[in-house]
């Protein structure tokens, strides 16, 4: 009998995602057209200026206050490097950059194991109470009489309810539930696009981010290792992962989060976006940047708990850094493209179905 549950999967986006490399493209590298975003060689750019007598100082200054390669620079087919299209409507001076390998996009298996270890998480105190009481109890034991927390402990609140959930019998690493999945990186996706990314409840902020577009797919391989489970005695809730069991934690995870999601003030054509989602096939996870926090914590069953009003202002959520008032209504922002697609959802199944 073989040790390993091993599926090679397709990823399939069903909303545009973007897993952050880092870096961006700042106002030197790029062009916005109508309908694409043209990237240029800055070298090449410079030389161009340099060429035409413009002092490269002023030229730097003013593409810093808004203006573009465009503008000084009628031709500009000689500069570029590539191309892609560009939804949205607001030109802006840099854009967020995905994560690539050989100029194209791809998904991390960090980033996929985090989101179903986050699902798994959930899922775990949505069906033990207790451990929600036990969260609610360590933050208050944890901010004693403070007004608040701070930033470096919320991470440290976080690895405490995960070493207990995750590593039972004891804090090790080693001893992680989750050290039995593998799973690799993705192959390349084609579809890259740049969307303008709306900050619902933010006035008309806006910022531009590189994504792998809605309905593209690559492949990853996921792996559980049974004796590696068996002989560390991984368990969670008393029981062996397989990737049944992954499935069923990332199903109900995403029925709460849409169920929460299409409760809040967003635009119907992206809350029809959300509900779309749970018709998909296989493992249905949220991915990446900008999908919230109701999404990459517990915080769905976080609310429900009588006493978390109070101890979300000792952990500083939903404070406004610049009035220093906290939301009422938290979490405010939601972050959604230009045409109001929800970001962030993959659904994961294997290549044969």
């Amino acid at each position: 009998m073989s040790c390993k549950e091993n599926m090679i999967c397709k990823v399939k986006t069903l909303t545009p995602v973007h897993v952050g490399s880092g870096d961006r493209y700042l106002a030197v590298d790029f062009v916005i057209t109508k309908d694409k975003v043209v990237f240029i060689d800055p070298l090449k750019f410079f030389e161009e200026i340099t060429h035409k007598s413009y002092d490269l100082v002023n030229v730097a200054r003013e593409i810093a206050e808004g203006k573009s390669i465009g503008d000084f620079i009628e031709d500009i087919s000689k500069l570029k490097t590539g191309e892609v299209p560009f939804i949205g409507k607001k030109k802006r001076n840099e854009i967020l950059e995905h994560v690539k390998c050989c100029g194209m996009p791809f998904i991390p298996g960090s980033t996929i194991k985090g989101a179903i270890r986050t699902a798994l998480l959930w899922k775990a105190v949505k069906d033990d109470r207790s451990l929600l009481d036990w969260t609610i109890k360590h933050i208050k034991n944890v901010a004693g009489k403070r007004r608040y927390i701070k930033r470096e402990e919320l991470k440290r609140l976080d690895d405490a309810l995960e070493s207990k959930v995750f590593r039972k019998s004891s804090k090790d690493p080693k001893n992680d539930v989750l050290r039995a999945l593998k799973v690799t990186d993705s192959t390349q996706f084609h579809r890259k696009v740049v969307y303008e990314i709306k900050f619902l409840g933010m006035g008309n902020f806006s910022q531009l981010v590189e994504c792998i577009n809605f309905n593209d797919s690559a492949e990853i391989e996921m792996q559980i290792d049974k004796c590696v489970q068996e002989f560390m005695d991984l368990k969670l809730m008393g029981q062996r992962i397989d990737l049944d069991t992954v499935r069923e934690a990332a199903k109900e995870f995403a029925e709460e989060i849409v169920k929460t999601e299409t409760k809040r003030n967003y635009p119907e054509k992206t809350k029809e976006e959300f509900r779309k989602v749970l018709r998909a096939k296989g493992i249905v996870l949220r991915i990446g940047w900008g999908i919230g926090w109701y999404s990459t914590t517990i915080g769905t069953l976080l609310k429900t708990h009588p006493d978390f009003e109070s101890l979300r202002r000792k952990l500083g959520l939903g404070k406004n850094p610049r009035f220093k008032r906290f939301s009422r209504n938290f979490p405010v922002v939601r972050r959604v493209t230009c045409d109001d697609k929800p970001l962030g959802w993959v659904a994961i199944h294997d290549c044969h179905d």
